[in-house]
């Protein structure tokens, strides 16, 4: 007599949604054993998809059956026992072994000497109902987000309305949510006190938790809360109601941005300039240390030197003082400096040369353009030609590779001609900006202004040699103390630094 297991499986996914339940299965399964004498030694019940393989309830009874405990499987249909290629091989290769020696559904019984490509044909149609319905699921879902109705579970401080599937304002927690983005907006508050106080206002996990401070970050940045929301990784204008106003989103996002940045040193903090200079001798890094004397009459003294790290072997760089490091990197950066007037007449070459590029753009862009518009009208007339039976298919694959060739090039060119004659303007307008604060960061006491304005002047190009930096400016710069030496031609300086520093060579 052959021993049997009941298998019983209802998914809570939408797969299952006209499967009988657990208990009508059970019901109808005990009935078809009492009736037909089978032996079941055990059942299973599991309540899991079955569209990917992993269920521990199903592969815990065929490990079972495969140590001989049961030679039969009784349950509801095939599909209850795989919607996926891998368990129903296993069960097919089972069944086929004579491992498995019957499976009665409530409709059939399926045998090892069976037509193996009915089973096949059955599994098959249960994994492609799967398939066919997660498709069809991630349309639908698709389509809803393009409408502007958010598919998914609703964020905090809303809720999913099951009568109408639409997302609706929390009124018990609304406002609470408002507040929160408030309170950090203020930039007083941490992640740690929005989180307390939503949870004074009855706002917490659904371990009865604190809301954990990545939690409290993916709210505070959800653009949900505005309006929108981003689905299948991209972002759509909602038809639910705004609960923050964008200015005060905005505001809360730049207070997150500026505490994820690290923590700039303070203005008497010695670490600024370490990293800025290399020894002139070894190549090593300078760094610094602080040294302290103590006088007898009471007095407390306390020096910064910076000296080589000698990391690569003995180095006869000797030590420099910081306020004499200081002193120097001072004088340097005075030079550099672009006056103020220098700053305005730049600023107005930099115009007329967008206008005078605007119109050179234009002309050009207008031709190309044309040439565009000619090639695709040629693409839509091959494609009839073709369609016609005028032409042949070797002939069309020819000339549309041709054609569309040709249109990428266009289409290159139409993005070179802006970005050649006016990309560079913008950068000059950065330059003469920054350049025109040079004097004003000279004579700051802020060492980490004055190292962030060294490493644009001069890049990597500092170095310390018997305690003198030695330095070589970049491009830019080195165009602009060039012109400097000309003080006197300050219109054929001023040009010299923009074509030096900035305009595209005609070659």
């Amino acid at each position: 007599m052959l021993n049997y297991f009941l298998y019983a499986r209802k998914s809570t996914d939408v797969e299952d949604k006209q499967v009988r339940s657990i208990d009508d299965q059970l019901a109808v399964l005990r009935s078809i054993a009492r009736d037909e004498g089978l032996s079941v030694v055990s059942e299973f019940v599991e309540k899991q998809s079955a569209k990917t393989p992993g269920r521990p309830m199903f592969n815990g009874m065929l490990d079972r059956i495969e140590k001989g405990e049961a030679q039969g499987i009784l349950c509801w249909k095939l599909d209850r026992l795989a919607r996926n290629p891998i368990d129903a091989a296993r069960v097919q290769w089972l069944l086929q072994q004579g491992v498995i020696t019957h499976i009665r559904t409530s409709d059939r019984s399926y045998y090892p000497s069976d037509n193996v490509i009915l089973m096949g044909f059955e599994f098959g149609m249960a994994n492609q109902y799967i398939r066919d319905l997660s498709q069809n699921t991630k349309r639908a879902l698709l389509e809803k987000a393009k409408r502007g109705e958010y598919p998914g579970p609703a964020p905090v401080g809303y809720l999913n309305d099951p009568r109408t599937k639409t997302v609706v304002i929390d009124r018990r927690k609304a406002k609470a949510m408002r507040a929160a983005f408030e309170l950090y907006a203020e930039n007083r508050s941490t992640l740690t006190d929005v989180s307390a106080f939503l949870a004074k206002n009855g706002i917490i996990a659904d371990t009865g938790s604190l809301l954990r401070k990545d939690r409290i970050t993916y709210i505070l940045s959800n653009p949900f809360y505005t309006g929108l929301f981003r689905y299948a990784g991209e972002i759509y204008e909602g038809k639910h109601q705004p609960l923050v106003p964008k200015k005060l989103w905005d505001k809360v996002q730049e207070v997150l941005e500026s505490r994820s940045r690290p923590r700039e040193s303070g203005k008497n903090d010695p670490a600024p300039l370490c990293g800025l200079l290399r020894c002139a001798e070894c190549g090593c890094s300078i760094t610094a240390e602080e040294k302290t004397k103590r006088q007898k009459n009471g007095n407390v003294h306390h020096y910064t030197y910076y000296h080589c790290t000698k990391k690569r072997g003995p180095c006869s760089e000797p030590s420099i003082r910081g306020e004499e490091l200081e002193g120097q990197l001072t004088s340097i950066l005075k030079e550099y400096a672009l006056p103020k007037e220098w700053a305005l007449e730049l600023s107005k070459m930099a115009d007329r040369d967008e206008e005078e590029a605007l119109q050179s753009v234009a002309a050009s862009s207008q031709a190309v353009k044309a040439e565009l518009m000619a090639v695709s009208q040629k693409l839509k007339r091959l494609r009839s030609l073709y369609i016609d039976e005028d032409i042949s298919q070797e002939e069309y694959l020819a000339d549309k590779e041709e054609l569309l060739s040709r249109k990428k090039t266009l289409e290159g060119k139409l993005a070179d001609l802006k970005g050649g004659r006016i990309g560079w303007l913008e950068p000059l307008r950065g330059w003469i900006k920054d350049a025109s604060n040079v004097d004003e960061i000279a004579v700051s006491p802020s060492l980490q202004d004055k190292k962030s304005s060294a490493q644009k002047i001069f890049g990597s190009n500092l170095s310390l040699k018997n305690r003198r930096i030695e330095f070589n400016p970049i491009k830019p710069y080195a165009a602009l103390r060039a012109a400097r030496e000309k003080i006197g031609q300050i219109d054929e300086s001023l040009i010299f630094v923009r074509r030096e520093g900035f305009e595209p060579s005609k070659a």
